[in-house]
């Protein structure tokens, strides 16, 4: 039987809240310190959607499942792994803000400053982050265990999978933004693979997997999810990039044009660049990578990318990579619906 939205939420969160629990209890030894990262996590693990852990459950109620305890425990471990990799991305990225709040390194760097310690608070606002992404991603392979321990060997290696391409893809980005803009086929390419092995993979590739598997479903079941994770995964990242310049702070959580300003290498950028007029393309190299570029410079540069037509291929890639997602749940699927309703809010969503 398939539980209801509010009830999948709260398996979701009493599962995470547990893998906190036992994360915090683990570091009790260290005293202060580790009050202190068991709060920041606590912090930072709050406000997200869990649209990656509902997609387990979803999956695992569309294969059958009946242990929903074991698909929770999963999906509350991914919902940290999410956590570890935002925290972990927002220092690499020297993003000040996450859901609407300071990020975490932000808030490490104020409690050093209004201490009043010597050094320097940015360098240890940045290693508490990365400590507290460590203890979140230790947490998580904990649930993940867990989970494989009551349904089979083959959720902890998908795990453990996911959790590697994930940072072998997060690497591919930090490579991706150093290199230079010459060879736009090739940077096209890049990006592309970037979508696919950070951000589709963790996204929808393996969370389909993971709840196919809770499940019991076969191997073959478990493969066609991961084929059909792709496009949905690319068709969420393309809205994630619409929104960074589209969206309404208040609801994304981060300001607009915030993608700008880190240097981010997305398709939209690609697009203005290989197809934008000479005054488009100047607009947005003028901002890309500037951490002080103007609140007028960055309007400048996003009208740009709008007028290049970024943002309507964008949309027309969108919709296309959302129904290939359709089109293979429903052949892997019997009972398609749980998934492909998380599928429409996910590409339609407005944060």
């Amino acid at each position: 039987m398939h539980g209801t939205p509010a009830e999948t939420r709260t398996l979701i969160s009493d599962s995470t809240a547990a893998l906190l629990a036992w994360a915090g209890r683990a570091m009790a030894p260290g005293g202060e310190a580790a009050s202190e990262l068991a709060a920041q996590l606590a912090a930072s693990s709050e406000g997200g959607k869990a649209f990656r852990g509902r997609l387990i459950l979803a999956t695992f109620d569309a294969c059958g499942g009946s242990d929903r305890e074991a698909a929770a425990g999963a999906a509350g471990a991914l919902e940290l792994f999410q956590t570890a990799a935002l925290l972990h991305d927002d220092v690499l990225d020297d993003s000040d803000t996450r859901r609407g709040r300071p990020a975490a390194h932000r808030a490490f760097e104020a409690r050093h400053r209004e201490a009043g310690w010597p050094g320097d608070p940015a360098a240890y606002g940045r290693a508490g982050a990365i400590l507290a992404g460590d203890v979140a991603l230790v947490a998580a392979l904990r649930g993940a265990t867990l989970a494989a321990r009551r349904a089979g060997d083959v959720v902890g290696d998908l795990f453990d999978e996911m959790a590697a391409l994930v940072t072998a893809g997060q690497h591919l980005d930090m490579r991706v933004a150093a290199a230079p803009w010459a060879d736009l086929a090739s940077l096209e390419h890049d990006i592309t693979a970037v979508m696919r092995a950070k951000t589709a993979s963790y996204t929808a590739e393996f969370p389909l997997a993971l709840g196919a598997a809770t499940a019991g479903a076969p191997a073959a079941t478990i493969e066609a999810l991961r084929a059909a994770g792709l496009p949905l995964g690319y068709a969420f990242q393309l809205r994630d990039d619409v929104l960074g310049l589209t969206g309404s702070p208040e609801v994304t959580g981060k300001p607009v044009g915030d993608d700008l300003r880190e240097g981010k290498r997305t398709l939209l950028v690609w697009h203005v660049l290989a197809h934008g007029s000479l005054t488009e393309r100047d607009a947005v190299l003028g901002v890309l990578g500037e951490q002080d570029a103007s609140h007028d410079d960055l309007e400048t540069a996003i009208a740009a990318v709008v007028s290049s037509g970024a943002i309507a291929a964008a949309e027309e890639r969108i919709a296309r990579h959302a129904s290939e997602a359709r089109e293979a749940l429903v052949a892997a699927l019997d009972d398609p619906e749980p998934v492909l309703a998380l599928v429409d809010a996910a590409v339609h969503r407005s944060a």
